[in-house]
């Protein structure tokens, strides 16, 4: 099947459908997205102590804001 056949073929399903088809696919697609930038992404470790440091700075910048 084309893209235009499959394109045009999915144009002829009701609304309802296609909701349920753009979900499916928004899924699978946002897990090869992640997939993909988990592979470009580099392997660190990470202390928990570190994680804290970084949440309480977001938190006080957020504070700061208002």
């Amino acid at each position: 099947m084309t893209r235009t056949e499959f394109i045009n073929t999915f144009n002829s399903f009701p609304a309802k459908d296609k909701i349920l088809i753009v979900k499916k696919l928004q899924t699978q697609m946002a897990d090869v997205l992640f997939d993909e930038l988990d592979r470009e992404l580099p392997d660190e470790e990470i202390s928990m102590s570190l994680i804290m440091k970084e949440v309480k700075a977001y938190r006080n910048a957020r504070k700061k804001k208002n």
